[in-house]
């Protein structure tokens, strides 16, 4: 059984016509009925019921269909793979909680092409656990999350502060404050990137819904277009980090610190502990690191103040 006498079969469960199957693939009448008579042999039963109206699977043959499927992606993934292997040494994948790389900007990526123009960098967006996972999947060289950061399986070095904040819109009662703490949102309808983010479970599990706040969650997600959309139709409260919050300004959108003890957290960028890098992982982590405060990145701006990157604890346990 080879790859191409899995594409005739499938063609020929599609089409149920050898001549349409023939069309399909370039190739005479002949040789697909060939193909498909070798491969009834191989297999040892009849793989459909051929008759002036064409082909009918036979039972047997649509129990093949979805593992003939299942063969022909694996044949597609080895073909990749052989594709690309010359170019792997000069990726760097990168996983990365969503809107950072948006926050550093197509700059960032610009400057890393000219300074290095053989390597390719992949990005994904992904959870903070997920990220994480990647890691320990050896998907990615790289993960940018937010801590706490088990020092035990990663190595992780610290890249920004975020605080935690909250949009409205601006006509909202509550804009009307400065900051805001999570007593303020008690009786709200809120929305976050939601509960598959750990930034979201420790604000609804420990700081509101643990602390006896009740709130009604309207909605959980991560696409921006609907959240904004959201607190603008629905007044919601949008629950976030300053760092993806302040990208797009808005004068009809309010956005407040959270005022309390715990106000932010810190971004790590962070690797899989004891591996050796290669030297374009090298190469990039070193730009990172050198890019982000040359270009003001390494602070938050918000109008009319600054706040400091320095966290209140390391956040690697």
């Amino acid at each position: 059984m080879n790859q191409k006498q899995l594409q005739y079969f499938l063609d020929c469960c599609e089409t149920k016509n050898m001549q349409k199957t023939a069309d399909r693939l370039f190739v005479s009448r002949q040789g697909v009925s060939k193909m498909i008579r070798d491969l009834e042999t191989e297999l040892g039963t009849p793989l459909f019921h051929r008759s002036q109206k064409g082909l009918e699977p036979t039972d047997f043959a649509f129990s093949l269909i979805p593992h003939a499927r299942n063969l022909l992606d694996e044949y597609a993934c080895i073909t990749g793979m052989n594709t690309l292997a010359g170019q792997k040494q000069n990726v760097v994948t990168l996983y990365a909680l969503d809107h950072v790389l948006e926050y550093l900007s197509a700059d960032f990526l610009r400057d890393f092409r000219k300074a290095f123009p053989h390597t390719i960098l992949s990005t994904v967006e992904s959870t903070d656990t997920g990220a994480l996972n990647g890691l320990l999947a050896q998907e990615a060289d790289f993960a940018i999350t937010t801590g706490p950061i088990d020092s035990t399986r990663f190595t992780a070095g610290p890249l920004f502060y975020s605080r935690f904040c909250f949009r409205m819109a601006a006509d909202h009662p509550l804009a009307r404050k400065e900051k805001l703490t999570y007593q303020d949102l008690a009786g709200q309808k809120i929305i976050s990137k939601g509960r598959a983010y750990r930034c979201f479970r420790t604000h609804m599990d420990e700081k509101i819904l643990g602390a006896g706040i009740a709130v009604d969650i309207f909605a959980e997600t991560s696409n921006e277009t609907i959240a904004l959309d959201l607190i603008r139709k629905e007044g919601v409260i949008s629950i976030g980090y300053d760092y993806m919050d302040l990208l797009h300004p808005a004068p009809d959108i309010a956005v407040r610190p959270l005022d309390a003890s715990e106000s932010g957290s810190e971004l790590y960028l962070v690797t899989l502990k004891n591996t050796l890098p290669r030297k374009s992982a090298r190469q990039f982590r070193q730009f990172l690191l050198d890019w982000i405060p040359a270009h003001g990145k390494d602070q938050i701006a918000w109008p009319g103040a600054q706040y400091s990157t320095v966290s209140p604890s390391s956040g690697i346990s």
